[in-house]
């Protein structure tokens, strides 16, 4: 039986209110796609705090799925010189 691969991307606002009701929800979700989507891998950008969120609520529940990937997306840059600035 061939084995298929299920993506999920990230991308929000760059500035958020994170509250416990966010939180809870994002695990709620993010749990589901892996349970019942079998999502495998989690692609995260680095420009927004939502990102940031959903970076640790994906690494939280890593430890319970240990089968999850997590990778780093830079599309904008082709190399980085220093710290990216948060703010951009």
């Amino acid at each position: 039986m061939e084995s298929k691969e299920h993506t999920c991307c990230f991308f929000g606002h760059r500035k958020i209110e994170v509250t416990g009701e966010l939180v809870n929800r994002l695990k709620e979700i993010v749990e589901d796609l892996i349970v019942e989507k079998k999502v495998d891998t989690f692609l995260f950008g680095s420009k927004s705090q939502f990102d940031k969120l959903c970076l640790k609520v994906v690494a939280e529940l890593k430890r319970k799925y240990p089968h999850i990937r997590r990778i780093y997306v830079r599309a904008e840059f082709p190399y980085i010189k220093g710290k990216l600035n948060p703010d951009l």
